[in-house]
């Protein structure tokens, strides 16, 4: 043999050499497919497209539904229960189709009796040839689906105490999506669950109603805790008012992330009526329906705190019914209940809507009378009670009159105490009974003569008029230039039979409160129309009266009609008329006033402001309203103050710039009226000149006055001297 033939051939060591390395790493990757496969707690599967099983890999042979031995050449449907293998197959087909199939869940019996469930995962199993096999991996998870029955079967008897449970309950996410609801929920709204489920609270009900709960919702999500509230629903189911109480509580997952809301409502309907009858019972009395002793005072300390803290007067009244005891005994005591409430009503009828009327035990009484700007006012108020209680009552089908007697305390002027004014209301009520029963009596005797007088004014000037106790008096306007007069004042007197010639500021301010003024102010209308038309009957020139008309007459329907009406009965021209008003009439009722003044305008009336400069002076109301003349206030002219010559001076430059005449009140000295002419006022009344005269005196004057009479040229104010 030659060298050449015992050498190994080259090319065949290089073969071998890379075979032995193939076969290395082919070992090394069996050896660690191996090492996964033992690593792993599932069975794998090699099964052909049949579902015949090829290869079992498994550290678990208990797991299998036979011994591997058995299962090799074996298919699915040999092994597995009908049901189960149907699962199987199906895995299988849509692996071999799709490549991957994951998530079917089988059972399968075991060998050793026990039944297990498992995960399918199946993949097509990657090969250089044709042949075409399957992997399945089959993961045990009984312990899984034994813990989702658990929370399955809690979940169903979660559900079942819910449907059966009196109040509403409800889930939403953050969206404001329902999740669920029991048949309490169902029965409010009159959805089924099914339709309430994946709609929100603006699919079920109105938006008003569903935006309150979307914001109630969110409170409970902002806050982290629960939200309790009240509120009034209308049910579905038969359309009734229902008061439920809602509690509201954020739904948080894992992790604690909030992931919605919780929501459970009980119907507190009946319980609502319960707490309302308690607390009638606890502070109303039962009787009459007014507040009982207890909720007086509570009231009364709050009256007190609230007039304090305002700076505001208040008043306590305490009313004991007059021989009450005689009704008990003769009548019998249901009669006397009966005469109790009648005797409440009247009460009530007799103040004010924020006024509080109790009943403090047998037959007293008590009143509560906040934000008092008077004395006056209480006395009146009492007054309208006495009043009140003059009327019969009808008691057993017999008509009975009875009074009351009637005590008043102030607050503060008698105390700040709440027990004390009680007290002091208390003894002015039994003062009032020991002087003769039937009035009322003030703490304060000064209060007392005050509100006495004002019933005694009030009472008899509802009569003056048919008496012919009210005249007018007429004060002369003149020209400052020559004293010349022009026109006058109609101003209204009271000559009262005892108390002689009463000033106005003592009955009109009566006037005002009890409404006559509106029937003064037409009786003051007719007569100085009718002095205005003797005026001009021959006069040369136009004499004008003025005639103040009160806010009250403004508020009265058919003032225009009744002006108007006023000049036919009288044959008076409106050009003889000046109609003087106030400034506070300018703001009370803007649009209506506005209409008046226009209308009295276009009649040929001329429109005065009286006391201007005192009220609220709104520059912008002179230019909108159909204003002629402005009446400086007395208060400017009287005064020595040199600033209010400055304002006087402002007044005058604002009428000129809007073309209105002035006329100056309270002119008393020639300074004044100097004065006044020297900065362009035009036309003054007062005592410089002439007081208010009768009707009869300012005729004559009138007639020897150059404007007036044919040959009269006489000054006014050298007529009758200041």
């Amino acid at each position: 043999m030659t060298l050449s033939q015992s050498l190994p051939q080259p090319a065949l060591i290089v073969d071998n050499n890379e075979h032995k390395q193939a076969e290395r790493e082919l070992k090394k990757a069996l050896e660690f497919a191996e090492g996964i496969i033992a690593a792993i707690p599932d069975v794998l599967f090699e099964v052909d497209q049949d579902g015949r099983y090829l290869q079992v890999w498994t550290r678990n042979p208990e797991l299998l539904a036979q011994q591997k031995e058995m299962l090799l050449g074996k298919t699915v449907s040999d092994v597995l229960a009908p049901d189960q293998a149907a699962i199987a197959m199906e895995a299988l087909r849509e692996a071999g189709k799709e490549g991957v199939a994951y998530g079917r869940c089988i059972c399968i019996s075991l060998p050793n009796g026990e039944t297990r469930w498992f995960e399918l995962s199946v993949a097509k199993r990657p090969s250089a040839d044709s042949t075409t096999t399957l992997l399945a991996l089959s993961r045990d998870i009984t312990e899984r689906k034994q813990a989702e029955e658990a929370i399955n079967s809690v979940r169903m008897q979660l559900l079942s105490v819910l449907q059966t449970m009196p109040d509403m309950v409800w889930v939403k996410n953050m969206d404001g999506v329902y999740l669920l609801c029991n048949h309490a929920f169902e029965q409010l709204t009159g959805k089924t669950e099914s339709e309430v489920v994946g709609k929100t609270d603006f699919d079920l009900f109105a938006p008003e109603r569903a935006k309150y709960f979307r914001v109630t919702d969110e409170e409970a999500i902002e806050t982290g805790g629960m939200l309790v509230g009240e509120e009034w629903v209308v049910s579905e189911e038969n359309g009734q008012s229902v008061l439920l109480e809602t509690r509201k509580v954020p739904v948080m997952d894992a992790g604690g992330d909030i992931v919605g809301v919780l929501g459970v409502a009980r119907d507190v309907t009946e319980l609502n009526v319960s707490r309302q009858k308690i607390h009638q019972m606890a502070f109303y009395d039962p009787l009459t329906s007014l507040p009982n002793r207890s909720l007086f005072n509570d009231r009364l300390r709050q009256m007190i705190t609230s007039a304090g803290s305002r700076g505001q007067r208040a008043g306590v009244m305490l009313i004991d019914i007059d021989h009450f005891k005689a009704v008990n005994d003769t009548m019998g005591h249901p009669v006397g209940d009966d005469l109790l409430c009648q005797a409440a009503a009247r009460l009530n009828a007799s103040v004010r809507d924020f006024d509080t009327v109790a009943r403090l035990g047998g037959d007293e009484f008590a009143i509560l009378l906040p934000d008092i700007s008077q004395g006056d006012d209480l006395g009146r108020i009492a007054h309208s009670i006495l009043d009140k209680f003059r009327e019969r009552f009808l008691l057993d089908g017999q008509e009975v009159f009875i009074s009351c007697s009637v005590g008043i305390a102030l607050y503060p002027n008698d105390s700040a105490d709440a027990n004390d004014l009680v007290k002091y209301a208390d003894s002015a009520m039994y003062l009032a009974k020991r002087s003769g029963r039937n009035g009322f009596r003030f703490y304060s005797k000064d209060l007392t003569a005050s509100a006495e007088e004002r019933m005694r004014l009030e009472s008899d000037l509802r009569r003056a008029i048919e008496r012919g106790e009210l005249e007018l008096h007429y004060q002369p306007k003149v020209l400052l230039d020559s004293g010349v007069m022009v026109g006058c004042e109609a101003l209204l007197r009271w000559r009262h039979p005892e108390m002689g010639m009463i000033p106005p500021v003592r009955f009109i301010p009566v006037a005002e409160d009890t409404g006559l003024i509106v029937e003064l102010g037409q009786w003051v209308l007719r007569e100085a129309c009718q002095t205005a038309t003797e005026l001009n009957a021959d006069s040369r020139s136009p004499h004008k009266v003025a005639i103040n008309l009160s806010v009250k007459q403004f508020q009265s329907a058919g003032l225009v009609k009744s002006i108007a009406d006023i000049l036919d009965e009288t044959g008076c021209r409106a050009e003889w008329v000046e109609i003087e008003i106030t400034e506070s009439l300018l703001l009370d009722q803007k649009d209506e006033t506005l209409q008046a003044l226009s209308e009295l305008r276009s009649m040929g009336f001329s429109i005065a402001i009286d006391d201007f400069g005192t009220g609220y002076s709104a520059l912008n109301y002179l230019a909108r309203f159909p204003i002629d003349t402005l009446k400086i206030d007395r208060s400017f002219i009287n005064s020595t103050d040199r600033r209010n010559e400055e304002l006087v001076k402002a007044i005058l430059s604002i009428a000129r710039c809007l073309g209105q005449n002035v006329v100056a009140e309270g002119v008393e000295t020639a300074e004044q009226a100097a004065f006044l002419a020297a900065n362009g006022c035009g036309s003054a009344q007062g005592f410089l000149y002439s007081k208010a005269v009768p009707k009869a005196d300012i005729i004559a004057l009138w007639l020897r006055s150059p404007a007036g009479g044919p040959n009269a040229n006489e000054r006014l104010c050298e007529t009758i001297p200041s």
